[in-house]
């Protein structure tokens, strides 16, 4: 699979031609810079105030952040979720949106399938670049920087999407979310992961949670209905809720002072996955079902 051949104008969808060291579209006349092998579709410069501050924030909190590729243990219980549900992606493409520190695009690359790895951070698809290449994994992984909202690939290409932790960070959803169905395939699959309502939340920790929102950059909150509302044409099956109290307390406990085993943090945490009384997290996979295109509602 040439994955550059998925890539497109992610304004008008047309077909990219290479230049140099950029991407031309002919059809709408924009030019798209390559930089270190990345294409990258963001303007920075038009790019709303609360997106750059959020690229500021996440690359602060990566700037230590090594170009060595391994799994926390909270990595690969989301890992192993994905292959519990998502099994046959082998040879097949798979976008990962808001990749981050790229842990999903990486092992997905190493057990057979194609990634494009999405992110408005070009310090995070940089680093991807780097490890892509060193794994040996460049010809199954194709970082690009790009929004949320305007997806640089063409449609119905995709039978898995990725969004973790992405939603409730974007201004205008909808968008984020018609693109997600724009970019998956009739029978596609999502992966979707977002912080869970307050009204499930552990009332003693959520003076605690409201502070990490505002800090961190969430603008919203979800649950199973908000989400099945949002996605009409998609259907849930299957939801975890993660991140209960019991793991909250003793990952805190574990950043002053490393007293408990994160292996067992999240085996505990996985035993009431099915709880989603004082969770902090929803985890849902929906299965595409229609073909409705949501960009004529939200334009």
């Amino acid at each position: 699979m040439n994955l550059h051949e998925l890539l497109c104008c992610p304004f008008c969808y047309s077909e990219l031609t290479a230049g140099q060291s950029l991407l031309v579209c002919y059809t709408c006349r924009r030019n798209f810079p390559v930089k270190n092998n990345v294409p990258v579709f963001v303007d920075y410069e038009t790019l709303p105030s609360h997106l750059r501050g959020q690229i500021r924030y996440f690359e602060d909190e990566e700037i230590t952040a090594s170009d060595e590729h391994y799994l926390e243990p909270w990595q690969r219980s989301y890992l192993e979720r994905f292959l519990e549900n998502m099994p046959s992606m082998e040879g097949k493409l798979v976008v990962d949106c808001g990749t981050g520190s790229a842990y999903m695009a990486i092992e997905l690359a190493k057990r057979g399938a194609y990634v494009i790895p999405t992110d408005l951070s070009p310090r995070s698809v940089f680093r991807l670049e780097r490890i892509a290449n060193r794994l040996g994994l460049s010809d199954r992984i194709l970082s690009v920087c790009a929004t949320a909202e305007s997806l640089p690939i063409r449609s119905g290409c995709a039978s898995g999407f990725i969004s973790n932790a992405v939603l409730e960070h974007i201004p205008d959803e909808l968008y984020a979310i018609a693109e997600i169905s724009r970019v998956t395939q009739a029978d596609g699959a999502l992966m979707l992961s977002v912080p869970l309502s307050y009204r499930y939340l552990n009332p003693l920790l959520l003076p605690l949670n409201y502070i990490h929102d505002k800090r961190i950059g969430h603008l919203r909150r979800y649950d199973l209905e908000s989400i099945e509302r949002k996605f009409t044409d998609w259907a849930v099956s299957r939801t975890y809720y993660t991140g209960h109290t019991r793991k909250v307390v003793q990952t805190i406990v574990n950043i002053i002072h490393p007293v408990y085993d994160n292996e067992r943090i999240e085996a505990y945490d996985a035993l009431r996955s099915a709880d989603k009384r004082w969770a902090s997290n929803i985890i849902c996979f929906l299965r595409k079902g229609g073909g409705v295109d949501k960009r004529i509602h939200v334009a």
